[in-house]
C-alpha cells in the first residue's frame, strides 16, 4: 500500500467550518468591545489551567435553558462536563462565577435589560 506523503488520516481529521470560527471570532469582538464601553477590559481567565472558552460556555449554558435554569437547577457542573473539564474540582462553582461575571451582564445587555437593573439583589 503506497500512501502519499501529504495524505491524511480520515478517521482522525477534523475541520472546523470557516463560518463557525467566523461566528465564534464575532462573538468575543462584540463580548470586548461591549466591556470596553464598561469601561473595562475583558480578560479571559484561566481555568483548570487553560483559557477558558467564553463562546464554548456560552452555547452550554444557553443549550442548558439560560444561567438563571443552570443555577436554580445547580447544572453547573454538567456544564462543566459538557466542556470537557474534569468532575469533581470545584470546577461548576468557578464557571459559574466567570459566566456571572463576564456573560451574564452582556446577555441581559443583548435582552436589553439595563445593568443598573441586574444590580437589584436576584432571589435563585
Amino acid at each position: 500500500d503506497w500512501q502519499p506523503p501529504f495524505a491524511c488520516d480520515v478517521k482522525s481529521f477534523c475541520f472546523t467550518p470557516r463560518a463557525m470560527t467566523r461566528v465564534k471570532l464575532d462573538f468575543l469582538d462584540q463580548l470586548g468591545k461591549f466591556w470596553e464601553l464598561q469601561g473595562s477590559a475583558l480578560r479571559i481567565p484561566v481555568v483548570d489551567g487553560k483559557l477558558l472558552g467564553v463562546y464554548a460556555l456560552s452555547k452550554v449554558v444557553s443549550s442548558e435553558g439560560g444561567f438563571e435554569v443552570v443555577t436554580k437547577e445547580k447544572k453547573w457542573s454538567q456544564v462543566g462536563n459538557r466542556m470537557g473539564y474534569q468532575p469533581g474540582k470545584g470546577t461548576g462553582s468557578l464557571l459559574k462565577l466567570h459566566y456571572d461575571r463576564i456573560l451574564y451582564p452582556y446577555e441581559l445587555f443583548q435582552s436589553g435589560v439595563s445593568l443598573m437593573e441586574r444590580n437589584a439583589p436576584r432571589i435563585f
